[in-house]
């Protein structure tokens, strides 16, 4: 029995430094954040990720943009056929016409 009760013994002091061990870690990783070089490395970390954001953010943007337009906008046969008619009236032009559809004078 007293084999037993040594077995625990040494079981529970293993476990105990186990986890001093990993509260001496963490108060390490602590100790080193706050020293000049750890502050300078967790503030060039930190800057490094908003670049990572803002670069996934415009990814972001211009694809839903393309989207939009896509589903938004006529197809471009559709917008250059739109330009040629527009661009052969006489009102993009900047000449004046005997009778001009668009003159409600009349009314």
């Amino acid at each position: 029995m007293r084999f037993v009760w040594a077995g625990v013994g040494a079981a529970v002091a293993v476990a105990v430094l186990y986890q001093v061990g990993r509260a001496r870690s963490a108060a390490d990783s602590v100790a080193r954040t706050l020293t000049p070089q750890g502050l300078a490395e967790a503030l060039t970390q930190g800057v490094e990720e908003l670049r990572l954001v803002g670069a996934e953010l415009r990814t972001a943007m211009r694809e839903q943009e393309a989207r939009l337009g896509a589903d938004l906008l006529p197809p471009p046969e559709v917008l250059d056929d739109a330009r040629t008619l527009r661009g052969g009236s006489p009102r993009a032009v900047g000449r004046r016409v005997e009778h001009d559809p668009w003159d409600d004078a009349d009314f």
